[in-house]
């Protein structure tokens, strides 16, 4: 791959700059690495990447595109860059508009219009329109990333496209803008609006296709996931002549859209599914067609087979979804279909419930186990929620061979599936591939992801072996190879599936794209150009077999070699944990896939000992900027652990060059405190008088907390201190169930007061007998830092703490989540069999479970929790532990969806970090902090409770801290 750019692509940029283009020009090898890759199994490296700022500059592009001396130079438009084919994949130029245009331009409720810019992301257009009772129909599992203008280009659609059908249903216009420069909006007209821009081209095609409708109509096959790029048949058939049949799914290769007028519908006031499970998944498949004639009709029907489902099982979201599938028998278990209902109101939608279920009572099916209503929009978010991390879950597959998409979107008409899928598994099992299975069972397309290894020479030719039957297996039964994820590099099957249409097609795209600059090679090509084909494009996996094998095994950077590029790490939404760097930056370098990308090369240089010294300082600035928060190991369907890969990166990186001072201080300040804390007064007189804060300012740390010693003042007679020379009193406990052993952090021992005096006072009261163990160093922050030598040393040696405590069978349990979990996680992975140490509302859920005498709140209090990041993302069911101690006491208590705080241990007191620390804090915590009384707020994380007293200057406590306050006066009777 090429370090630099071409010196023709040089003379375009340089003649951009010229045209004072607002936006940013990238070039650098590490941008354009990230580029070079999106969701699907293949890796084009571009020459560079332009992010405009609005019109003007998308403008400025497409003039110099059009003139004679840049001719040879093509571009594709990129948006989420979720594409499972290729789509935004180019070796020109990528033009990436979620950046900056990203913005929600004007809403009309009462016409149910919205205008927006193309960067615009699905969900955040919803979030938007929420408040005012509407929606953006179209769904799809990508939503939370996926780009408006990615979904016009695909026309994508989803989970109840029966129902509502596909995204070029719902556009009203496009703002277009051709080659030359000139800007067209696209929408529906009478041929005699004569006043219309893009009329002449409109006509021009109407005319020249119009013969060929009847055709065209025959040819096309009628799916309700109709055929997209380019749509002549609806083209041809309708009444006005309507570019946007056109426009909608040509991926980019027709224009650059950079805004759109969408219509939005009502959002349904009352939704409910009937989960039905069956032992067979083509029973499924021959139940769903009687599912949709049911009287009432669904609104759609989801079908996910026994393998995702049993991944599922080990992923953070069945935290969210496990209470809806008690009782089931998964031995038994092949299939699940999700059968969904709307109504505007509560009566109607249980009435139709009833007669479904009556329905399908009166017409069973062989296959099916059990019938389950849920009703609820909680209930139907959340088994969505894991429907929707389908593929992210597959992909999680372990071992070598893992699904990818190639073959994972085809339709055929709901009647021909069950006979249709039957062949495909046959297919597949003749090949001996591993896969799994998921869809819309309502429309006749299921995503199928054979398991693959396309590092092996055995395996590549699999993707032409199974993709040309696969084809001839579509057009068998009536469908198409390509019914939902658009066509991308698989358009080379488009000059057979068209026929003699093809030249039509053809013709589309000379009118708008004479000489083939726009996304080349996909859908339709023109004079001598050839389209791309499936088995010639650059794969990741020409790049990853190059990295040393090794690398794959199970080590620190693992993880970061599986990273699919399914982008969930690219979630707008503010207050979702992954990836609070990303979110603040909006720079894909510093996101998990974009780190992860860098890795992979880095490593692949690495194996060939052809480390390019400015890449790797690339890779070392985009890590630099990661919080170590782990909501990527926890979040990411992957598991890609970046914070892993991270420190192991930085190990190594300063084995040659001197480490930053302020990393040598926050690297032994989990050793140092111990000493520090004898003399708080004057450790604490050091860090905080103006001239040592210039000091620590200049070395790089700002805002750097207080010791609070003095502080501690919990009665000594309710816990006994443990020291390394009196652990043998630990044998004198005679009910090892009612005590406890806090294995304690430097921010419970030495900087949260409040938070010590709270837990011993109210474990004290409910008769538990406290002991604390010796404070260690937890290797914490070194491992963060990648001091992992030290590491080593301090995780020994805490571990040999640990395993002497654990032996006298009293309940380990820490407080920081942290540090905690480090205990379970990190420790493991450099060999420590490591005791279990409990979070505190792990082990507290559990004593309290049984216990029958305790006092009840009688006041309504409504309390919200936020949890720290590491933890909901890890330790999933920690939230609902503290939701189960509150109810235990009468006390309801909320979970508040929140993102990152920013601080993150170290992170936010490194003062090149402070201002991002900020902008992390105030696009989540800041805004929930505003908008709650600070006492109704709870934090498990001693950063995030430090942060908000940094920026906000509002004490929150932590959840102990509550329930001592509440029931301490009940406690003392």
């Amino acid at each position: 791959m090429s370090i630099h750019p071409t010196p023709s692509t040089e003379q375009f940029l340089e003649a951009l700059s010229a045209k004072n283009f607002n936006g940013e020009i990238e070039v650098s090898y590490a941008q354009r690495l990230i580029a070079a890759t999106d969701n699907s199994i293949y890796q084009l490296m571009p020459e560079a990447i332009l992010f405009p700022k609005d019109n003007h500059d998308v403008e400025k592009v497409m003039v110099l595109l059009g003139e004679e001396r840049f001719r040879h130079i093509t571009l594709s438009t990129r948006g989420g860059g979720t594409g499972t084919n290729g789509q935004s994949l180019n070796q020109g130029i990528i033009l990436d508009l979620s950046r900056h245009m990203n913005k929600i331009l004007h809403f009309d409720p009462d016409k149910r219009v919205v205008t927006v810019q193309t960067g615009v992301v699905k969900d955040q257009l919803n979030a938007y329109l929420r408040p005012h009772g509407f929606f953006f129909a179209p769904e799809l599992s990508t939503s939370n990333r996926a780009t408006i203008g990615g979904m016009i280009n695909t026309d994508a659609s989803g989970q109840g496209s029966c129902e509502y059908g596909k995204t070029s249903q719902h556009v009203l216009e496009i703002l277009a803008y051709r080659i030359g420069g000139e800007a067209l909006v696209s929408r529906p007209f009478s041929q005699n609006q004569k006043d219309e821009k893009c009329l002449p081209i409109a006509e021009s095609l109407y005319q020249a296709l119009l013969p060929h409708k009847e055709k065209i109509h025959s040819h096309f096959p009628q799916l309700n996931r109709f055929i997209t790029g380019y749509d002549l048949d609806h083209f041809t058939q309708d009444d006005a002549i309507n570019l946007n049949h056109l426009l909608c799914g040509s991926e980019g290769t027709l224009g650059v859209f950079t805004e759109a007028k969408l219509n939005v519908l009502p959002i349904p006031k009352e939704t409910a599914l009937v989960l039905i499970t069956y032992n067979d998944f083509i029973g499924a498949l021959e139940d769903a067609p009687l599912l949709m004639g049911a009287t009432p009709k669904p609104t759609s029907v989801e079908v996910i087979d026994n393998i995702v489902m049993e991944i599922a099982k080990n992923d953070f979201i069945w935290a969210t979804t496990e209470e809806y599938f008690s009782g089931i028998d998964y031995e038994a278990l092949k299939a699940i279909q999700l059968v969904e209902f709307n109504a505007d109101d509560l009566p109607t939608l249980q009435e139709k419930v009833t007669d479904f279920t009556h329905y399908i009572e009166t017409h069973p099916h062989k296959s099916r186990l059990s019938i389950r209503p849920l009703l609820g929009k909680k209930a139907v978010l959340d088994i969505y929620g894991l429907r929707k991390r389908a593929v992210g879950l597959l992909g999680a597959v372990q071992g070598n061979r893992r699904p990818i998409p190639f073959v994972e979107d085809t339709a055929v008409p709901p009647e021909n599936l069950a006979p249709f899928i039957a062949e495909f598994r046959a297919i597949l099992d003749q090949a001996a591939v591993k896969y799994g299975m998921f869809g819309h069972a309502d429309a006749g397309v299921i995503h199928v992801r054979p398991a693959l290894d396309l590092k092996l020479e055995e395996d590549r030719p699999l993707i032409r072996q199974i993709s040309d039957k696969v084809y001839q297996l579509c057009q068998k039964y009536g469908g198409a190879l390509w019914g939902e994820h658009g066509k991308g590099v698989r358009s080379e099957y488009a000059q057979d599936f068209f026929g003699e249409l093809y030249p039509l097609v053809q013709s589309v795209k000379r009118t708008f794209d004479p000489y083939n600059q726009l996304n080349p090679g996909k859908i339709a090509a023109v004079a001598d150009h050839a389209l791309l084909k499936i088995d010639e494009v650059p794969l990741r996996a020409d790049f990853n077999r190059q990295i040393n094998s090794h690398y794959w095994a199970e080590n620190a950077y693992a993880t970061t070699l599986y990273c699919n590029g399914n982008g969930a790490c690219f979630n707008y939404d503010l207050n979702a944990a992954m990836c609070p760097s990303y979110k603040a930056t909006r720079e894909r370098i510093h996101s998990p896939k974009g780190r992860a990308e860098l890795i992979k090369e880095w490593l692949r240089q690495k194996s060939h000992n052809i480390v390019q010294p400015q890449f790797e300082q690339e890779l070392y600035d985009s890590l630099s900027l990661c919080l170590s928060c782990k909501s990527c190991a926890g979040e990411c369907p992957i598991k890609v652990n970046i914070p892993a890969a991270k420190s192991q990166f930085l190990n190594e990186y300063y084995q040659k060059r001197k480490r930053p001072l302020y990393e040598k201080i926050l690297i032994n300040a989990e050793k140092m405190v111990k000493q520090s804390a004898k003399v708080a007064g004057i450790t604490n007189w050091i860090t905080q008088n103006s001239l040592t804060k210039q000091l620590f300012s200049q070395i790089g740390l700002v805002d750097l907390p207080q010791l609070e010693r003095a502080q501690y003042h919990a009665d000594q007679h309710y816990y006994q201190q443990l020291t390394l020379d009196n652990l043998s009193c630990l044998e004198s406990v005679k009910s090892p169930e009612n005590a406890v052993i806090l294995v304690p952090d430097s921010f419970f021992m030495f900087y949260d007061a409040t938070t010590f005096n709270a837990t011993v006072e109210l474990l004290h009261q409910l008769g538990v007998m406290i002991f604390i163990a010796p404070y260690q160093s937890s290797g914490k922050v070194a491992h963060v830092y990648g001091a992992l030598t030290q590491f080593k040393k301090e995780a020994e040696a805490q571990n040999e703490l640990l395993t002497k405590l654990a032996a006298y069978g009293i309940p380990l349990v820490g407080i920081e989540p942290p540090i905690t979990l480090t205990y379970r996680e990190e420790y493991p992975a450099i060999g420590l069999a490591s005791p279990n140490v409990a979070l505190i509302q792990e082990w507290l859920a559990t004593y309290l479970a049984n216990r029958q005498d305790l006092p009840q709140i009688e006041e309504k209090i409504d309390l919200k929790l936020m949890s720290h990041c590491t933890e909901k993302t890890n330790a999933t069911h920690a939230p609902k532990a503290w939701q189960e101690i509150f109810a235990r006491f009468g006390l309801h208590l909320s979970e508040e969806k929140s993102g990152c705080c920013g601080m993150s241990g170290g992170f936010g007191h490194i003062k090149k970090n402070r201002d991002l620390s900020e902008k992390i804090y105030s696009q989540s915590w800041g805004e929930i902090i505003k908008e709650n009384a600070p006492e109704t707020l709870l934090a498990t994380g001693s950063s995030c409770r430090s942060q908000v007293k940094r920026f906000d200057n509002v004490e929150i406590v932590h959840p102990i801290v509550k329930l001592n306050q509440l029931l301490s006066p009940l406690l003392q009777r």
